[in-house]
């Protein structure tokens, strides 16, 4: 059985092919092998490799910039994901795992949302949660006839950190370099490992393999439990590293909260990216009951201190 995994440059393509390493005849393909933006060189590589499995980790992930960019992001969230889902679909017992974003909502509550929650409204969403959404949208569309036997999963997730640029990085950084940071404390998600977010896709495909009839398509919010703000998010993390006695030049108590009306960006962001994980976790207890290796979900301040650690030891070398 073949698996095509694209975005293999990415955070989550990078922990993919640490967690995967074992798992049959995997192909990971990344820009330079795969241009999304040409449908008839997806095609084609679809053709060449004929997978039965495909994980799509790739995305035009340039918030900003896909303001400008309107065409090519559609074409790599939306229109290449459609072409993906439209070959698995017409498998026997395919899968496709697909990463998608909190992007999609646009701050409709102020509760944590469910799968079922209604997205948008566009008029709300950047180009890139258009994008994002229109390819969930062809997704389903694809797996609609009532005789298919193929599988999809669309894992919704959000602040994704991992081997990479990320914020916790960037806090990292600028608190070796200031004394002083301004961090907006008005916005809510969930921090979300790259490792975690592959763990998950390896667990689906594991499951599948061996169990198709018990997979079950649909939409599942990936995240860990918990939330925080970004400046709760930076507080946490200049906490971990004073403990750690690493070198920092900025205090708690120098970062500062402030609105994200101080901080504007090109594209908006949603304030409410809070998504509740129960689908996930009650489907998790399923899987796991027949898996020797279970996946839990852990809240995101464990996750946040073992990668900090982690960077840690990787700088001491």
């Amino acid at each position: 059985m073949t698996v095509l995994i694209f975005g293999k440059d990415g955070q989550v393509g990078h922990e993919l092919q640490k967690v995967l390493q074992e798992e049959g005849n995997i192909i990971y393909l990344g820009r330079q092998d795969c241009d999304l933006s040409n449908m008839d060189a997806l095609q084609d590589v679809l053709r060449q490799y004929q997978p039965q499995i495909i994980i799509n980790a790739s995305a035009y992930t340039a918030v900003d910039r896909a303001q400008d960019e309107q065409d090519l992001t559609f074409a790599i969230n939306a229109r290449a994901p459609e072409i993906m889902a439209k070959f698995i679909a017409s498998q026997s017992n395919g899968l496709l795992i697909h990463y998608s974003t909190d992007y999609v909502f646009g701050d409709r509550k102020q509760t944590p949302y469910q799968e079922d929650d209604e997205t948008g409204p566009e008029t709300q969403l950047g180009i890139y949660g258009q994008s994002k959404l229109a390819g969930e949208r062809a997704i389903i569309e694809a797996f609609e006839a009532p005789h298919l036997t193929s599988t999809y999963y669309i894992l919704r997730t959000s602040w994704v950190y991992g081997d990479g640029g990320n914020f916790i990085k960037t806090m990292l950084r600028l608190a070796g370099e200031r004394d002083r940071l301004s961090v907006v404390a008005d916005q809510f998600g969930a921090p979300t490992s790259a490792l975690f977010l592959a763990s998950l896709a390896k667990t689906l495909l594991v499951n599948h393999q061996y169990s198709p009839r018990s997979s079950q398509s649909g939409i599942y919010h990936a995240v860990p439990d918990g939330h925080t703000s970004w400046h709760g998010l930076a507080q946490f993390v200049i906490g971990l590293i004073q403990d750690m006695k690493m070198p920092t030049r900025v205090t708690l108590g120098n970062v500062l909260p402030i609105p994200a009306t101080e901080y504007p960006l090109p594209a908006p962001r949603p304030y409410n990216s809070r998504l509740c994980n129960k689908k996930l976790a009650n489907y998790l207890s399923v899987i796991n009951a027949e898996n020797p290796s279970p996946l839990q979900l852990q809240h995101w301040q464990t996750e946040v201190a073992a990668y900090v650690h982690q960077y840690a030891e990787l700088i001491k070398q």
